[in-house]
């Protein structure tokens, strides 16, 4: 099991809660992680949000803003204007990175932090009218 620094909460349209807790077992399939719950549900999330003792970090796919710490803020590095009814899809992941030192008598390993990215994506019509897809994540240590 992984120390996570941060778990996960998610908002479903209907009014469904998925929480990760730190044993992160899937309620439908108990051999898999609290993430394959979501990932069935995935059209229905609204709000997605990773939390700990400190703070708050979360991406509302209503209308593709983010929050930290409950202070909301939009990623605007061009971000194209979007249709009242945009579609915004959860876009969730981690990474965790590990040094290795080879040559040594043994393969010894030193971890970095785990980062965390969220955030949507979604498509829109570039000039042309082309299909283009839009991605803006945040990423938190």
């Amino acid at each position: 099991m992984i120390n996570l620094p941060y778990l996960f909460e998610c908002h479903l349209n209907d009014g469904t809660l998925i929480q990760q807790t730190p044993e992160d077992v899937s309620t439908i399939d108990p051999s898999r992680s609290t993430y394959y719950d979501v990932m069935q549900r995935k059209a229905d999330v609204q709000i997605f949000g990773i939390f700990n003792d400190e703070h708050t970090y979360v991406v509302d796919l209503r209308d593709g803003h983010f929050e930290i710490d409950g202070a909301p803020f939009n990623v605007l590095s061009g971000d194209p204007e979007f249709a009242e009814d945009q579609k915004f899809e959860l876009v969730y992941f981690r990474r965790r990175r590990q040094t290795m030192v080879l040559g040594a008598v043994c393969i010894a390993g030193e971890e970095e932090p785990i980062e965390f990215f969220l955030g949507w994506k979604t498509t829109v019509k570039d000039e042309e009218g082309n299909d283009k897809e839009v991605t803006r994540t945040i990423s938190v240590r």
